[in-house]
């Protein structure tokens, strides 16, 4: 089951109409140049780089945004499954991506000089607030874009021909595996749980930082790119 195809199943739910919401956002991303050249393997090693290491940084502080929903959980199942989710953001994919920095030549002093790029320290510092200042559903709400629409976007890419010797493959096969797609449903439907139990305003206000949170992975993608840096 895919992305598109567990959409489908979800009408007249929160997460089904948040998802409508987001369908320009969504036909931009599906033609970003940096996925489209990733998946072909043609993909330039300055953006992948630039991507990567941008992504280790944020990975650091998405994981803290994961920790404090886990806080902020009604129940011990929820708790666990979000730190969980932080354990993994730390370790699985930042096992991705060292393999990947190696390749790309990137050492881990490189890491730690980094700095955030203008869009990752503010899509950094949104999620953040959110889910420090927020409650539970609707920070809940800000970290589900990442889940729900790297699972698209791994999907999308894993349906189309593979290219032999292609670099970006392991980026490929992690984000269109079964277990990430499992895990993005997960949250899909605790999302769904946590808004039906929202009032009328606190239901506005998840629908309102879904959209912002999916806005900023456009920009993410696309300022990985244009190789953003900081205008001054």
């Amino acid at each position: 089951m895919d992305a598109s195809t567990h959409r489908t199943e979800l009408t007249g739910s929160f997460t089904a109409a948040a998802w409508d919401r987001i369908a320009p956002v969504m036909a931009e991303i599906e033609v970003l140049p940096l996925l489209t050249r990733l998946s072909d393997g043609t993909l330039p090693a300055e953006v992948f780089r630039y991507y990567i290491l941008q992504d280790a940084l944020y990975l650091k502080h998405y994981a803290r945004c994961l920790a404090i929903v886990a806080a902020k959980a009604p129940d011990n199942a929820q708790v666990l499954r979000f730190l969980g989710s932080a354990q993994k953001a730390i370790t699985v994919e930042q096992g991705l991506h060292a393999g990947f920095l190696t390749r790309f030549g990137i050492s881990s002093e490189d890491v730690s000089a980094a700095e955030p790029s203008p869009c990752g320290f503010a899509y950094t510092n949104f999620l953040l607030a959110t889910a420090y200042h927020s409650s539970y559903a609707v920070a809940l709400s800000a970290v589900l874009p990442c889940f729900w629409i790297y699972w698209h976007v791994g999907e999308a890419i894993k349906n189309r021909p593979a290219i032999e010797g292609n670099a970006f493959q392991a980026w490929i096969n992690t984000y269109g595996d079964p277990q990430f797609a499992a895990g993005a449903r997960e949250v899909i439907a605790l999302t769904d749980i946590a808004a039906r139990a929202a009032s009328p305003a606190e239901r506005a206000q998840m629908m309102d930082v879904f959209v912002r949170a999916s806005q900023y992975e456009w920009m993410f993608w696309d300022s990985a790119w244009r190789l953003e840096t900081w205008p001054v």
